[in-house]
């Protein structure tokens, strides 16, 4: 996976690392073109044939989309003997506002979703509709499915999303929480 994690690094670097990070701060909106780009050339250069090196791609992008929109995160965490991926803003308000709280997970294996781990999830985060699942394609759920391919008619989640509009999406939620959690300019 290490492979993955370079040449995603090596693109960025190609872009511009303050590039990106000064454009989606001013425009929150580019981040959706600045995710195809990455992706496509990532796409080009690893095989990424398999859920794990797909899931290693998508988790170590939003990482990056994140710090460089300054949006406010906690990363891989253990509640409750569950392994959180992402947690927008913080733990402080899952634990408290879980309304207030997104769950982000990324399964490794896009099998490892099965119904005991949904039923974890959502004993730590209650409100369905703040539990955000990363795929290559759209599964079927109850929670919100961010996936890189179409939905193809088929029986997928209540609501599919474009992995693209993620981190406008969590900028959005955060917004609409109206979220003060501080965040660090670089």
């Amino acid at each position: 996976m290490e492979d993955i994690g370079n040449t995603l690094y090596s693109i960025i670097g190609e872009i511009g690392k303050e590039k990106i990070q000064s454009d989606i701060t001013l425009n929150i909106e580019l981040s959706k073109q600045y995710i195809h780009v990455i992706l496509t050339q990532c796409n080009k250069r690893v095989d990424i044939a398999n859920d794990e090196s797909i899931g290693t791609l998508y988790e170590a992008l939003l990482h990056f989309m994140l710090t460089a929109c300054t949006l406010p995160s906690v990363r891989k965490v253990t509640i409750d003997n569950v392994n959180l991926d992402i947690i927008v803003p913080n733990l402080h308000t899952l634990s408290n506002f879980p309304e207030k709280a997104i769950v982000v997970q990324i399964p490794k294996d896009a099998k490892s979703m099965k119904k005991y781990e949904q039923k974890n999830l959502r004993k730590i985060q209650p409100n369905i509709k703040n539990l955000w699942i990363v795929t290559k394609e759209p599964l079927l759920g109850d929670y919100i499915n961010y996936s890189i391919e179409s939905v193809n008619n088929r029986k997928t989640s209540s609501v599919v999303r474009n992995f693209g509009d993620i981190i406008i999406d969590i900028d959005s939620f955060l917004e609409q929480t109206k979220d003060r959690t501080f965040r660090f300019f670089h």
